[in-house]
């Protein structure tokens, strides 16, 4: 079997599995790496292949040795052979870096002056989206009569995230001055759909005004929504549905996690960071 062949069965096999197109590209970059000097990530060629990348981290490192181990796994059925596959590697396990309440304030404070840049804010923060699934929210996608919108996550799977009152209405604003007929909610400044890198630019904007000296992105702010969402005591399971985890499913077949939960962990987490307040802030702002 060729490079060609062996990558475009694995690719179709990713697909299959559900796994994103971010994903399977983040894959194949690697095994496209690799397969440039080896044929088959046995134990002996993976080492060597790391022995000439010495200046990445650890981290780094297992994530890749953990792809090529995938890849072996598939060539061995494939292939319908055996061979060493590279020991799965140990890595520490490290807190998520998030902000604290005050620094929600400030992030937010920051960009009331640009109503598109404040939503996109106060959506991640307050419903907890991954910045891939941001970009992709269309206007049909949200029911604000209702309070809840539909997120494609991971694998095409769907599920419903309920908004706050608060953020219904800023996206309510937002939405009536956008004057565009895209479908899609939040556009950069042609009227083009947003790319997720336009956003990890905004979120280090507004994190550079804020003069915080951690690295703030999109996901940090994702952690954030599950942090603070703990800290108003809201159920592990609830906030796994809210974030689209698949690693509880399990559990979620045998509990109930009703939408008056899911409506009263995004209530708590408004209120504790004062989203109405810096709402009314916008507001008055913009009407003056």
């Amino acid at each position: 079997m060729n490079k060609e062949t062996k990558t475009r069965k694995y690719m179709i096999s990713m697909t299959m599995k559900g796994f994103s197109p971010t994903t399977i590209r983040n894959y194949m970059y690697i095994i496209n790496d690799f397969l440039e000097k080896y044929k088959i990530p046995n134990e002996k060629s993976v080492e060597n292949y790391f022995m000439g990348k010495s200046n990445i981290t650890k981290n780094s490192r297992a994530t890749q040795v953990r792809i090529l181990r995938s890849f072996g796994k598939f060539l061995q059925k494939e292939l319908k052979t055996t061979f060493l596959l590279p020991e799965a590697p140990k890595t520490g396990k490290t807190l998520p870096i998030f902000l604290t309440k005050k620094e929600v304030s400030q992030i937010l404070l920051n960009a009331t002056n640009n109503i598109r840049d404040f939503a996109i804010l106060s959506f991640i923060i307050y419903t907890g989206v991954r910045v891939s699934e941001l970009v992709n929210i269309k206007i049909e996608d949200i029911n604000l009569s209702e309070k809840v919108v539909k997120i494609r996550g991971k694998g095409d799977k769907e599920r419903y995230v309920p908004l706050t009152t608060e953020l219904a209405m800023l996206i309510t604003r937002y939405t009536s001055e956008k004057n565009s007929d895209n479908e899609y909610l939040f556009l950069s400044k042609y009227k083009k759909k947003l790319t997720p890198l336009s956003v990890q630019l905004i979120v280090k904007k507004y994190a550079s005004k804020a003069m915080f000296k951690k690295r703030v992105t999109p996901h940090k702010l994702r952690h954030t929504f599950a942090t603070l969402a703990l800290e108003t005591g809201v159920s592990p399971i609830t906030i796994s549905e809210l974030l689209g985890h698949s690693s509880l499913n399990t559990t979620m077949k045998y509990t109930h996690v009703t939408n008056k939960l899911t409506e009263e962990a995004v209530r708590k987490i408004a209120d504790l960071t004062n989203l109405s307040e810096m709402i009314s802030e916008i507001w008055n702002k913009r009407n003056k």
